[in-house]
């Protein structure tokens, strides 16, 4: 059996694309490339409409199966071809969305969905939301990213390490509330204020209110301007947007201006370039995109800079995967120079870490920390559940499937409506589930508690993590639900 895999992001272009719509989807594909090369020949796709076809008039030729994955969204989908297509989505929502927008026909993810004729995805929760729009007997499957035996030696070497200090090498933004540097990179008063001052402020301020028409009252022109502005915003930008790049592809030229901002340079005063990184105490780690809005770090942070706040051998480790992460991180100290003082410690790390780092990383975390308002399935969270870190995290959306007080600190929250991410009319179609701000900063407390005070109950968590994700993301179970799903006969 030939198996076609396919990303819009890959390893030659992932480096360029961290932090960008469907980057992760590279990483949920390596994750199954072990698996996948049990189960046939795979080879993987850079131009889908260019290769899967050609390869699939080959191997029918020989009389051999040929099955094309595509790991992507199901907008991004390709549809057309001869081959067999299975798109392997996430999907954090309780609703897909069942209607399109613009003319734009595939983004209603029904009639993909139902031109592929079957679906992967990586929760129960999406197995659901599918099933409830295309009938229960539509064949889809959750199949979590195997990353459970990736770090098999990491678990067997972790019962052996001294854990009292791990130092690890770091290439980027390095910045640390306890280093001598930390006073010159927080924003100073002045700045806050002007921060302050523009996030009260009133979209319609500026209007010039004197020479309004005697009809139209002040506050009726604010309320205009207000829907005009985000009309524009929300709908009149993207559509433009997209017409600019039609244009552009039909007359082929290069566009005398770029149709996206450039990546804003970093401050001078920030440490950027190579750092040797000391963690020791207990440490809460959390690996988020700081684009995403989903992830919540306001959250993360304030709640644990406010129950730890006296706590000097806490450390908060925010792990940032993106190319354009100047403005958040500029928003990040701008949190963090108005919080009261605190003797905790938050480090913001912005850059590569070679494999062996990486894993020094996890071996220095206590716990792993998510705060998100929903999750496809969350690689970062599953990965260090594997490794036995136990984790402070809702239970919602994709989470549900795997985290409980058996394996962590529960946050609590609650529904409210929401707007499918990719639709430009921001209409309120699905929900999201709002983060319990004090459920959270209990569950610093208790977790921190629980490290330094309960050896044995952090134990049994931790043997209790990496069991639950055995059975939730290794590649034995993920091997025999593909098998099931390709309709591949065991011959082992």
């Amino acid at each position: 059996m030939i198996l076609l895999v396919y990303s819009e992001v890959n390893a030659q272009s992932i480096a360029s694309s961290l932090g960008q719509a469907e980057y992760s989807y590279y990483f949920v594909l390596k994750a199954f490339l072990p698996t996948l090369r049990t189960l046939g020949d795979v080879q993987i796709i850079t131009d889908p409409k260019r290769e899967v076809d050609r390869i699939y008039a080959q191997a029918q030729a020989r009389g051999e199966k040929c099955i094309f994955l595509s790991f992507t969204s199901p907008q991004k989908t390709p549809l057309g071809l001869r081959c067999p297509t299975i798109p392997v989505l996430a999907w954090e929502f309780e609703d897909i969305p069942n209607e399109h927008w613009q003319g734009q026909r595939h983004q209603n993810w029904c009639h993909v969905l139902r031109r592929c004729g079957q679906a992967i995805t990586h929760s129960e929760m999406t197995v659901e939301a599918i099933r409830a729009q295309l009938g229960q007997d539509y064949p889809v499957v959750s199949i979590p990213a195997p990353v459970w035996d990736k770090y098999h030696s990491l678990r067997e070497r972790l019962p052996e390490q001294n854990r009292a200090k791990i130092t690890l090498h770091v290439e980027g933004l390095l910045i640390d509330s306890e280093s001598p540097l930390f006073s010159t990179v927080l924003p100073d008063q002045n700045a806050v204020i002007r921060n302050v001052a523009q996030a009260r402020k009133d979209p319609g301020e500026n209007s010039d209110s004197e020479d309004l028409p005697t009809w139209c009252s002040e506050s009726s022109l604010r309320i205009t301007y207000r829907y005009a502005r985000e009309w524009y915003h929300l709908v009149g930008r993207p559509w433009l947007a997209d017409l600019g790049k039609d244009l552009h592809r039909r007359l082929k030229r290069q566009p005398a201006v770029p149709l996206t901002a450039p990546i804003p340079t970093p401050p001078a005063a920030w440490p950027i370039g190579s750092h040797t990184l000391e963690l020791s105490g207990v440490v809460f780690t959390s690996l988020f995109n700081p684009c995403d809005g989903r992830k919540n770090w306001i959250d993360m942070l304030t709640a644990f800079c406010t129950a730890l706040r006296d706590a000097e051998d806490a450390t908060l480790l925010f792990k940032l995967t993106a190319n354009d992460y100047v403005e958040a991180v500029q928003n990040m100290l701008l949190c963090m120079a108005r919080l009261p003082r605190f003797s905790c410690r938050v480090i913001l790390l912005n850059g590569y870490l070679q494999e062996q780092d990486f894993e020094a990383m996890i071996e220095a975390s206590d716990f792993v920390v998510n705060a998100s308002y929903g999750e496809g399935q969350c690689l970062p969270l599953m990965e260090f559940l594997s490794c036995g870190v136990p984790a402070i995290a809702p239970r919602n959306s994709a989470m549900r499937d795997y985290m409980d007080s058996e394996v962590g600190f529960i946050v609590d929250g609650w529904r409210e409506p929401w707007h499918w991410p990719q639709d430009p009319r921001q209409a309120l179609r699905t929900c999201q589930e709002q983060t319990d701000w004090s459920s959270l900063a209990k569950a610093y407390r208790d977790a921190y508690h629980c490290a330094r005070e309960e050896p044995d109950r952090y134990a049994q968590l931790s043997r209790n993590a990496i069991e639950r994700m055995r059975g939730h993301c290794s590649e034995a179970v993920a091997r025999q639900r593909l098998m099931a799903a390709l309709n591949i006969k065991d011959e082992m």
